[in-house]
């Protein structure tokens, strides 16, 4: 059966042991900067993050592949254009607020009957009623002008089925903005089995696409439903902890090597195997 345990929100906990056994350099970039509190304008948004009924009602449909989202337009301009593999780039862009201290951009909301969650790193997983991941939405993105002008982008839910982008800053004025993230409900580029008895047993190729490679949560999230759905054999944690492994390690293999029958030894011991536990 599948392995159903939550990704851990985020990777914190494991810093330490990755940079002992050097395997997150050079893998991230800087933190944006934490906002400098302040208190806020006379005049600031109102909470906007409604249920999916009202997104899907109000909204506008998006397809991907066998998987429907909706986005509600709440100021900016939302569209979306052809990514890389599957996926899409969602974009929107907001006017300035001179009196705001927040303007939501737009609402995003699964189908009826699924669940949205925003995970440690502001992106999103759509879950189906059995709770499997079935989309992705890449933590969004704001513009450098905007980012140099003290502006963030949040991810708020106030509803178990939709979400809401918004751009925030300490103190008024909200500038002009960009924001975009990748909509995606494919990751698994490919996954082959191949034989490997002189080494231990099958070993499973796994081609992640494009977008499973920059290491979002929901990306890792969506590329082991997909894989544990088409290859049960790997449903482990063990392999999973390779995944995640790979994730932080080799985003750039051309294909990451997951084996069963490798012992589970829990994800720290995983990273310091590099990935490849004995």
């Amino acid at each position: 059966m599948p392995v159903t345990r939550s990704r851990r929100p985020a990777r914190a906990p494991f810093a330490g042991a990755v940079v002992a056994v050097s395997l997150l350099a050079a893998c991230t970039g800087p933190s944006d900067p934490a906002p400098t509190p302040s208190t806020p304008a006379e005049a600031t948004s109102p909470a906007t993050a409604p249920g999916g009924d009202q997104v899907r009602a109000e909204g506008t449909v998006v397809r991907l592949g066998d998987v429907d989202l909706w986005v509600r337009d709440l100021g900016g301009t939302p569209s979306t254009a052809p990514a890389q593999d599957e996926d899409l780039q969602l974009s929107a862009t907001t006017p300035a607020a001179e009196d705001a201290t927040a303007v939501p951009v737009l609402d995003l909301a699964g189908a009826p009957g699924t669940t949205v969650e925003v995970l440690g790193d502001d992106s999103v997983v759509v879950r189906d009623g059995a709770g499997t991941v079935v989309a992705g939405v890449g933590a969004p993105v704001l513009d450098d002008a905007a980012r140099t002008a003290g502006a963030r982008v949040e991810v708020v839910q106030d509803a178990a089925d939709a979400v809401t982008w918004r751009v925030t800053v300490a103190a008024a004025p909200v500038p002009a903005a960009s924001v975009g993230g990748i909509l995606s409900a494919s990751a698994l580029g490919s996954a082959t089995w191949r034989d490997l008895d002189d080494e231990g047993g099958r070993s499973l190729a796994v081609v992640p696409t494009t977008w499973a490679r920059t290491g979002s949560l929901a990306a890792e999230e969506l590329l082991w439903a997909r894989l544990a759905a088409q290859e049960p054999e790997a449903a482990t944690q063990g392999v999973r902890d390779q995944l995640t492994c790979h994730v932080i390690g080799a985003p750039d293999k051309a294909s990451w090597n997951l084996e069963p029958w490798r012992p589970d030894v829990g994800l720290l011991d995983t990273l310091a195997a590099r990935c490849n536990p004995s």
